[in-house]
């Protein structure tokens, strides 16, 4: 397990760098930010690390249980999952262009993007970075990972929530449209 999780870091970082590099060579100023998912991120961290000082206190090691096996098969599973998620997102990127921010903001000139993988979700770069990050939990393998998986759903679920107001007061009727056809993380469901 310990090759397959140095393979996801180094995917990992070919990620982060196809993401954040082309916004550090060409960015675009923002008109408006939300201070609201700021605010609620902090509040979300500060319950989280309440939450795991408790449980290592009442519990010590039952968080370090292996949920699943440490074989090849799993090692080789959580990397495809990690190549196929990351793929997913850095097209979803590639089609946000100069749109894109790590933060929630509208920026000048910003457009409502519905072109490639905007078809399916209005937020295939969630989508990717969640199939990814089952991938990491699965070279893990122990239930930690696995609640920081939900944690890490939690916190995409606060930012979507987040993006949702500040793009319907940008695009009114033409997102709310938008997020009517079409769905939030998973094609057809969610």
């Amino acid at each position: 397990m310990q090759l397959s999780l140095q393979i996801i870091a180094g995917i990992w970082i070919v990620f982060l760098a196809i993401i954040f590099v082309p916004a550090l060579l060409n960015p675009m100023p923002a008109e408006r930010r939300s201070s609201r998912y700021i605010r609620q991120s902090g509040i979300f961290a500060i319950l989280v690390v309440i939450l795991i000082i408790v449980a290592g206190r009442f519990a010590p090691g039952a968080l370090f249980i292996r949920v699943i096996p440490d074989s090849a098969l799993a090692g080789i599973t959580a990397i495809i999952l990690t190549i196929a998620g990351l793929t997913f997102s850095v097209w979803a990127r590639y089609h946000l262009g100069r749109n894109w921010s790590s933060m929630v903001m509208i920026k000048v000139g910003h457009q409502l993007i519905r072109t490639g993988p905007y078809r399916f979700v209005r937020n295939p770069m969630y989508t990717g970075i969640l199939v990814a990050v089952v991938g990491v939990a699965i070279a893990i393998g122990e239930l930690f990972a696995f609640i920081a998986l939900l944690i890490g759903i939690a916190s995409i679920w606060f930012k979507i929530k987040a993006e949702e107001e500040v793009l319907t007061e940008r695009f009114g009727e033409e997102y709310l449209q938008y997020k009517r056809e079409v769905k939030a993380l998973i094609p057809f469901i969610v």
